[in-house]
């Protein structure tokens, strides 16, 4: 079984709605920045760092359930990611993917990093931050994910929105690990309960050739959009200049 952060906590957000000035949202996502992380046992006896608050599930077709498909990392977030300091000894942490740890009698690798959050039916969600890839790199699939949750924790179907990365991940763009900026956004349907991001690796293969095969992610936020609370907004102003025009 893969392991869930032991001291993860949910953070709760408040929309704050202002007369003429629209709505201030603010970052629903704990340690989005990835910079804080805890000591998980890879094998007996060998830890690697992977990000506070964030469940992190990886697994291989044929080897099932494993831990070494990510960790954290403080040379995979350079510029042009944020500059955070928020981890231990004030460093600038970011989560590197694996690739070639899929693959051979193993068989592809599968990796999931996600974190849950409360949710209210009929918010907009939209989960930014930045992925890079060097250029051998081997994955069916890299996502950016948004996802809605039922009161029993079951994702809700026909629901949410995934962002496939692949075709521009390793695009070269003169940046380290051509790091480049993506957004996903997903409505929240009746019965939401819990609004997951969710970043995942999708059937990693080591590639033949060698070569660099990192794949990187730093600097998330996930923002709710109370499209509605704005509507209503505009209905008082509209109701505001018919009253004046009476």
């Amino acid at each position: 079984m893969t392991s869930l952060q032991r001291y993860g906590c949910c953070a709760t957000l408040l929309g704050l709605v202002t007369w003429g000035s629209g709505v201030a949202n603010a970052d629903l996502l704990s340690n989005g920045s990835l910079d804080q992380t805890y000591q998980q046992e890879i094998v007996p006896g060998f830890f690697l760092p992977k990000p506070a608050f964030w469940i992190n599930d990886g697994f291989r077709s044929i080897g099932g359930p494993y831990e070494d498909e990510m960790s954290s990392e403080p040379w995979a977030g350079p510029a042009p990611t944020p500059v955070t300091i928020g981890g231990a000894g004030a460093t600038d942490q970011a989560v590197f993917f694996k690739p070639f740890s899929g693959g051979g009698a193993n068989g592809p690798a599968t990796g999931h990093l996600y974190q849950d959050n409360p949710a209210t039916p009929g918010l907009t969600y939209t989960l930014t931050g930045w992925a890079g890839a060097e250029a051998n790199a081997l994955m069916a699939n890299a996502l950016f994910a948004v996802e809605f949750l039922d009161g029993g924790g079951v994702e809700i179907p026909a629901s949410g929105a995934e962002l496939s990365l692949l075709s521009t991940l390793i695009i070269p763009n003169g940046e380290a690990f051509n790091y480049k900026q993506y957004s996903v956004s997903a409505t929240a349907p009746v019965g939401t309960v819990s609004v997951r991001a969710r970043i995942s690796m999708i059937d990693a293969t080591s590639n033949p050739l060698g070569g660099g095969q990192a794949f990187v992610v730093d600097d998330f936020v996930l923002v709710p959009e109370p499209a509605t609370f704005v509507l209503f907004g505009l209905g008082l102003a509209g109701l505001i200049a018919f009253r004046k025009r009476s």
